[in-house]
């Protein structure tokens, strides 16, 4: 079946990728070998000056190799499909005549590579098209030609961020940092593309101003410690992925591909790649699982009640997805401090050229806050994200029930509640159901689907299919106290308060979790989080779980002191700027003088596996996986180590 479809229109030719019997345009095998062969009879073609390479699948430029089978290959198989896939491409490469990718969709991994060995490369500016190279956050490397060519075309140091951040950007982001040339409406993208014949091969830049040996050594030696203090050696691919694009950015380019093909070799059975590539396909798996037969509705109109820092940022995730958002709160100055706090999203989107502009004022205009009650009827969705107090969301429900039609769905984002406390006080309780998004929203990927025992099926589709279509990772949980993800990471926050407490530095407890792979020490967490908020949903546990749980008394009195971590300047830190110190408030409040234990990251991890545990087997979430892939997801669990259910840290006796 072929993949590869060749048109000849006068003197250019336009080559297709539409895979068969896929939704989505990948390179295994065949198909690269298709492609050698197509490229082999195009060579051959005097008559040419030049090809255009085009997608006709309708939100897919490529999207890379085909990483089951790349999963699954060891050895001399992996050793040959790395050289097919860097011979294929620069094959493509040293064609006579000008080539031209004319890219709509996602062009990632693979794709971005191919695309990397065309002289010219034009864009939609569809929110469908993503451009980047996002091997190293699955252990590996661009290994296809794009760690020795992308330094060559926009050189090291706007190419090493693209590399070693794992990057996927919006077409205008990628244009700006030189990965494409132009970007244009996708109806005027072939046209567009055809311009671009008439400018002949491409003659790259030299950069001999930053890739001779002294500047390739000061780049390289700056870049090496940004990554060291952001991964702290933790992962294997952004370290040999700098190497190889430090060594090749220069010099023949088959030396870099050399280099390329042994880095991912000696990466691909490493056990921080397996885990990373688990994760993948964990992440694709949540967006695809049905997790009931019924069939999903449509949900258009939206409403979001409460306009605090949650509630805000729903409303403008929201809005970015062309929904039509009514931001309800009973105070004029919330709401204005969350309009304020959604105008500075959309600002900072566009700066960085995620929305363009028109699409910003678009969003922002689909927004309608009000502070008097307004008509809900024509809502099919409201989320509640209000104070998290029981008596006051089940006043805001009750009241929602009488205004909004029988089949509008209702959902809350409370973090620990118990979602049935709500059914008691609305009608059709069948369409109650917890949506608990994490903070910040526009960041956080996870949302955890909260099932009642009185939540249906149809309910429980649209929930799922919703949060899918904002583009977030749905995990299903069923309700209980703290939920999934809180109620894993609760015991941690915990732990590390009493370690804390009981006289360990908070540096060190802190320093051994950024060791162990965590963004964040517990204790810096507890200050983000805020130490009231923390403490509420510590309450929750210990009431459901007084056995195992219990709040410590120092996080009491630091909360009735009003130091509440970073929003009121110090917590277990003091807050001055961007510099975070002990706080002396709190170290005094310590009851004892026992330094934090030498194992203090498997005592932490160990009471989040354990609870990991125990979630699984009263049936929290569905699998293990699902488990596991949440708390990566919510929590930023470190990516390489799988999840709590995976650890290979062994608790001591």
């Amino acid at each position: 079946m072929p993949h590869f479809h060749f048109q000849l229109n006068g003197t250019h030719g336009v080559l297709t990728f539409d895979r068969e019997g896929s939704s989505a345009n990948i390179f295994d095998r065949p198909a690269l070998v298709e492609l050698n062969e197509k490229l082999d009879a195009l060579s051959a073609h005097p008559e040419l000056t030049g090809l255009i390479i085009r997608s006709a699948k309708p939100s897919i430029f490529i999207a890379g190799a085909d990483l089951k089978v790349l999963s699954s290959l060891q050895g001399d198989d992996l050793r040959d499909l790395i050289e097919l896939g860097q011979a294929t491409f620069e094959k493509l490469a040293r064609l006579p005549y000008v080539t031209v990718a004319a890219i709509h969709g996602a062009c990632v991994g693979g794709g971005c590579e191919l695309a990397l060995a065309c002289d010219w490369r034009v864009a939609s500016d569809a929110s469908v098209t993503k451009i980047g190279l996002p091997e190293t956050n699955l252990g590996i490397l661009p290994a296809w030609g794009g760690t020795t060519r992308l330094p060559r075309l926009i050189g090291l140091p706007k190419a090493l961020p693209i590399i070693l951040g794992g990057k996927v950007m919006a077409a205008g982001a990628a244009k700006a940092k030189g990965l494409v040339d132009a970007v244009v409406p996708k109806e005027n993208l072939d046209a567009y593309a055809l311009t671009f014949l008439d400018r002949g091969k491409r003659h790259l830049k030299p950069f001999f101003h930053l890739h001779n040996p002294l500047s390739i050594a000061i780049i390289g030696a700056k870049a090496r410690s940004a990554l060291r203090a952001k991964s702290r050696g933790l992962y294997p691919g952004p370290e040999a992925a700098l190497d190889v694009a430090l060594a090749s950015c220069s010099g023949p380019i088959k030396e870099g591909f050399r280099r390329e093909k042994e880095a991912i070799l000696k990466l691909a059975p490493r056990p921080e790649t397996r885990q990373l590539l688990r994760l993948f396909f964990l992440q694709e798996r949540a967006k695809k699982h049905r997790f009931v037969a019924a069939e999903p509705r449509k949900i258009g109109q939206c409403a979001v009640i409460g306009a605090g820092v949650m509630g805000a940022g729903i409303a403008y995730w929201l809005s970015t997805r062309g929904h039509d958002v009514i931001l309800r709160d009973l105070d004029d100055d919330a709401l204005a401090r969350g309009m304020k706090s959604i105008a500075r999203n959309y600002d900072e989107s566009r700066s960085r050229r995620i929305l363009t502009p028109t699409a910003a004022a678009r969003g922002m205009d689909r927004i309608h806050p009000s502070a008097t009650p307004v008509p809900l009827d024509r809502c099919d969705l409201v989320i509640e994200a209000a104070v998290e107090r029981l008596d006051i969301k089940q006043k805001v429900f009750a009241d929602l029930s009488s205004r909004v039609r029988p089949d509008t769905i209702l959902a809350t984002n409370t973090s620990a509640l118990p979602v049935h406390e709500l059914a008691s006080v609305i009608t059709h309780p069948e369409r109650l159901v917890g949506l608990h998004f994490f903070n910040p929203v526009h960041r956080m990927p996870l949302v955890e689907v909260v099932r009642t025992a009185t939540t249906s099926d149809e309910t429980l589709a649209t929930a799922v299919a919703f949060v899918r279509s904002l583009g977030k990772l749905p995990v299903v949980v069923r309700d209980a106290p703290g939920f999934l993800v809180n109620r894993i990471l609760m015991p941690y926050l915990v732990e590390a308060a009493r370690i804390f407490e009981r006289g360990g530095d908070p540096k060190a407890i802190d320093d051994a979790m950024l060791d162990f792979g965590m963004p964040m020490g517990p204790l810096r967490l507890l200050d983000e989080v805020g130490l009231d908020v923390s403490a509420h949903v510590a309450r929750t546990l210990a009431e459901a779980f007084p056995d195992r749980m219990k709040v410590p008394d120092l996080l009491e009195k630091l909360i009735a002191r009003g130091q509440l971590g970073r929003k009121s300047g110090a917590g277990f830190y003091s807050y001055d700027h961007n510099e975070a110190t002990p706080n002396p408030a709190a170290l005094a409040l310590r009851t004892g003088n026992e330094p934090a234990p030498s194992d203090v990251a498997a005592r932490l991890n160990h009471a989040m596996s354990q609870e990991a545990r125990l979630c699984l087997s009263e049936g929290i979430a569905e699998t293990a996986d699902d488990i596991d892939l949440a708390m990566v997801l919510g929590t930023g669990y470190a990516p390489f180590r799988g999840g709590p259910l995976q650890d290979e840290l062994k608790h001591p006796s």
